[in-house]
């Protein structure tokens, strides 16, 4: 009668065990990257969420502060689905150098009719805008892109006043 060696029946067990060993560790990264996936997740909705705050409180401070300024006509802001002016949106220009770099950034706020008072002297030469709307409105951020016009400020300070359109958020 043939029987096994002691090697020949712990092979199997061996061959078992390495698998689950195998299968364990498999598990533990499978657990260690869910859980690396769930913090970024949240921390990605943090600081969402903390962007949100800042803007809302960037939009606050600059609307407050400038709630009585008055000055000529700088631009109107109108909404791009209605043509119909948008108040409280914020007009954020940033001067376009000679050498196409940045000049410095300033703040104007829409009144009722659309319009933002200049009320402050600008360095003359052509400004791209930012429009931030009131993050409470149906309105979305809105950023100067080609094809749209500058605002220019010529030498004594006046200004075409051109329109500007302001985008629907999605689902606005």
């Amino acid at each position: 009668m043939n029987l096994p060696s002691h090697r020949s029946l712990l092979r199997p067990m061996l061959f078992t065990q390495r698998k689950r060993i195998k299968l364990f560790s498999l598990l533990a990264t499978t657990a260690v990257a869910a859980a690396i996936f769930a913090f970024v997740q949240f921390k990605h909705r943090e600081a969402n969420a903390q962007r949100a705050i800042n803007r809302a409180a960037f939009y606050q401070r600059v609307v407050k502060k400038q709630a009585n300024v008055t000055g000529s006509p700088l631009a109107k802001v109108v909404a791009i689905d209605s043509g119909e002016p948008v108040e409280g949106t914020i007009i954020g220009m940033t001067l376009i150098g000679p050498d196409g770099g940045d000049g410095g950034f300033y703040c104007f706020v829409t009144q009722e009719s659309g319009l933002a008072p200049l009320h402050r002297p600008l360095t003359p030469g052509q400004y791209q805008y930012h429009l931030e709307p009131d993050p409470d409105s149906r309105f979305a951020v809105t950023e100067w892109r080609r094809n749209q016009p500058y605002i220019i400020v010529a030498s004594d300070g006046t200004t075409t006043v051109p329109t500007l359109q302001l985008e629907v958020a999605t689902g606005g």
